[in-house]
């Protein structure tokens, strides 16, 4: 049980999530990987105007992601158990709804999101999920 507890531990999972959107969206913008891959998230070829529409929507989500990775970032650093696991519940729970509504959303005006499963998809939704489950086990902590 000890080692479980070791293992789950919500500031080392806080901050691995929120290094892992602000690393993956730094990395984005610093290769312009953002730019140049925004049209792999459509269905269709987009016409220049649409494009530039694209380019503006991964941008601004990106951004978003990284602010969320920040306060990820934060939260496992300045906060102390059982806070830190209450808020980080809520915090993975309302980052990583907002980013399956966002795409669920979008997914009905052609937006196509991550193309089969890689692994950055894999990583982007594993790490989250231990995180949550380990402020989960910690919400009462001492």
């Amino acid at each position: 049980m000890d080692l479980i507890n070791r293992l789950l531990n919500t500031r080392f999972w806080l901050m691995a999530m929120g290094a892992l959107l602000s690393a993956f969206t730094i990395i984005g913008f610093a290769t312009g990987a953002i730019v140049t891959g925004a049209q792999d998230f459509w269905s269709e070829p987009l016409s220049e105007s649409e494009m530039n529409i694209a380019i503006v929507v991964e941008l601004a989500w990106n951004a978003h992601i990284l602010g969320m990775g920040i306060i990820l970032l934060a939260l496992g650093l300045l906060a102390a158990n059982p806070v830190r696991a209450r808020i980080g519940a809520i915090a993975v729970v309302a980052v990583m709804g907002s980013q399956f509504l966002a795409a669920g959303a979008s997914a009905a005006y052609g937006y196509g999101g991550f193309n089969g499963l890689n692994l950055v998809a894999l990583a982007i939704m594993i790490v989250p999920l231990i995180t949550l489950i380990a402020c989960l086990t910690k919400l009462n902590a001492r």
